[in-house]
């Protein structure tokens, strides 16, 4: 497709209105986001309620953290300045600003606070607009993943690049792979370039993708007075060291390494457990890799009207079901759920070929 043609279609999909109707055939709750998928295990509609129900002082009170221990990294590397502090915190800081993400989120799912305006207007003001996103912006991709997950229509094939024109898996989303294979993916997308090209498109991106005016408004007041701010008090340079190269770096080496824990080389007997892997991180991988519960991954892919906060509750209650413990990818550590996307390369060849299992990687379904 001409370079042209397919800027003209990108942009024409940012400009469009995102659909707010339930496309799912008969759901447990309405939402927005529900998949038009079937859901094999379908838990009792007053559970789900319950479970859906928002505790903004929960969500509120993790934004506040988040922001406190980036302050806190910030403080204790500038007054005991040493290389190798640097280092830990630029890996701290950028899991944080995965974090922060994580969290808003669930502001795209319109679950961060009760009523809409506040939803949008907090969580892109202390959430999604200081790590270079939106909302609106992130609801544009993040819906369709939701509704036609592993379908040619799922918006993590345009966000993500995981496919090509014809359909099939591009090269880096290609899994099993070697353990050099991945370890070269992640440290390529974790040298800056990634990482810059991201906040590019956030920055344009959102500009193009409808919103109130009243939020336009504020986005541009946002990002000037940040400017602003770094100049009177000369803090650019601060900025780089402690915003742009996190983000460049660790952030963004998280962000690939839970997506390929989420939706790459996921195998179960049954079709539907197949569209994702939820993993239970360590608890120095939730730190550092899947914060805020972001691993319980299938769970929130079949009921993403229940907040972060509440996905484990929600795990448990679907592990009372005999067939999600039987058929559900459920790993307890990113390393476990990384070691099922490599193989030496002999079984790597191997397991590129036809099985009779249902397989994210063999039916291109990492999108």
């Amino acid at each position: 497709m001409p370079s042209l043609a397919r800027i003209t279609r990108i942009i024409a999909f940012l400009r469009s209105e995102n659909p707010a109707e339930d496309i799912s055939a008969n759901p447990v709750v309405k939402h927005p986001h529900n998949t038009s998928r079937s859901i094999p295990e379908r838990l009792p509609a007053a559970k789900i309620k319950e479970l859906s129900a928002l505790d903004p002082g929960k969500a509120l009170a993790a934004t506040a953290e988040e922001w406190a221990g980036i302050a806190v990294a910030i403080a204790l590397c500038s007054y005991f300045w040493h290389p190798v502090l640097y280092l830990i915190a630029v890996v701290f800081i950028g899991a944080r600003q995965h974090a922060l993400l994580i969290i808003g989120h669930d502001a795209s799912h319109y679950r961060y606070l009760p009523k809409r305006w506040q939803n949008e207007l907090f969580a892109n003001l202390f959430l999604m607009w200081p790590t270079f996103a939106s909302v609106e912006g992130f609801r544009k991709f993040h819906g369709p993943h939701h509704q036609y997950t592993n379908l040619p229509d799922d918006g993590n094939r345009h966000i993500w690049q995981t496919h090509d024109a014809a359909g099939e898996l591009a090269p880096d989303w290609q899994f099993p792979k070697t353990r050099l294979g991945l370890a070269l993916v992640l440290l390529r997308r974790a040298l800056f370039l990634t990482g810059m090209l991201w906040i590019v498109r956030g920055l344009v991106g959102s500009f193009l993708i409808p919103s109130p005016h009243w939020m336009v408004a504020a986005r541009i007041a946002f990002y000037g007075s940040l400017a602003a701010a770094l100049t009177v008090f000369n803090a650019w340079y601060a900025f780089l060291l402690y915003w742009i190269v996190p983000y460049c770096t660790w952030h963004i080496a998280a962000q690939y390494t839970r997506l390929i824990c989420e939706h790459s080389a996921v195998e179960s007997d049954e079709e539907e457990y197949a569209i994702t892997r939820s993993t239970v991180p360590t608890r120095l991988e939730s730190i550092f890799i899947l914060p805020r519960n972001v691993g319980y991954h299938l769970e929130h892919h079949w009921y993403p009207s229940v907040p972060w906060y509440r996905l484990p509750e929600l795990h448990q209650a679907l592990m009372e079901r005999e067939g999600f413990r039987e058929n559900a990818v459920v790993r307890r550590s990113v390393l476990v759920s990384l070691g099922e996307c490599v193989r030496a390369q002999q079984e790597a060849n191997a397991a590129r070929q036809p099985s009779s299992a249902f397989s994210s990687a063999r039916n291109g379904l990492a999108g």
